[in-house]
């Protein structure tokens, strides 16, 4: 099954304090989006095939949070969920707010749907993913930003995270009022981790 786009959000725009774990796991699947169990308070997959064994079926995740109640809600992201997401990361002298800063004035990030505030101070900002396109997911490690697309996952509200002997959960921050957008993975990564130009080396057959 795959989720329409824009359904995580909608779900998750709905979370108050009486929603469980179980209960918003629930509530998305039952949506029709996948969800799969992490380790309690972590983002490792309890699963033995991690994101791939991502399920819609109410049972299935109804049996899997009454094992582990505290389990983290894991979503695949990309063309299951219909949902991607752009993950900022601030740690040492990386930080992935002044990359999106610049992204953002460049005009590439525009048209999200929903932003989330983790644990750790970062932020995962949830786009539409684009209809029978494949986006993989990336890494810009220098600039602190990642892509979640296809062959990756989130973990979502109200999930928890253990940090520093303290438990913090992850949240929603924002929704946009409008219309959100695909985003062009491509190209942010392109302006993000710049590829260096070839370089040209002479042929010294071709000298006179």
């Amino acid at each position: 099954m795959v989720a329409e786009h824009g359904t995580v959000s909608a779900v998750l725009v709905q979370l108050d304090e009486s929603w469980s774990l179980l209960t918003t796991a629930r509530e998305l699947a039952q949506s029709g989006v996948p969800v799969f169990p992490c380790v309690p308070y972590e983002k490792r997959p309890l699963t033995p095939r991690g994101f791939h064994d991502a399920s819609a079926d109410p049972e299935q995740v109804e049996m899997w949070w009454r094992h582990t109640p505290l389990a983290s809600i894991g979503i695949p992201t990309g063309q299951p969920s219909g949902m991607v997401a752009v993950d900022v990361d601030q740690h040492g002298r990386v930080d992935g707010y002044q990359a999106i800063r610049r992204a953002r004035q460049a005009g590439l990030v525009a048209g999200w749907e929903m932003l989330v505030r983790t644990p750790t101070g970062g932020m995962h900002a949830y786009y539409p993913a684009a209809p029978g396109l494949e986006q993989r997911s990336w890494q810009a490690a220098r600039a602190g930003v990642d892509f979640r697309g296809d062959g990756g996952y989130v973990i979502v509200p109200p999930s928890l995270r253990s940090i520093s002997g303290a438990t913090v959960s992850y949240r929603v921050e924002s929704v946009i009022p409008g219309p959100a957008s695909p985003i062009d993975s491509d190209a942010l990564r392109n302006f993000l981790d710049p590829r260096p130009a070839p370089r040209l080396v002479a042929n010294p057959g071709l000298r006179r």
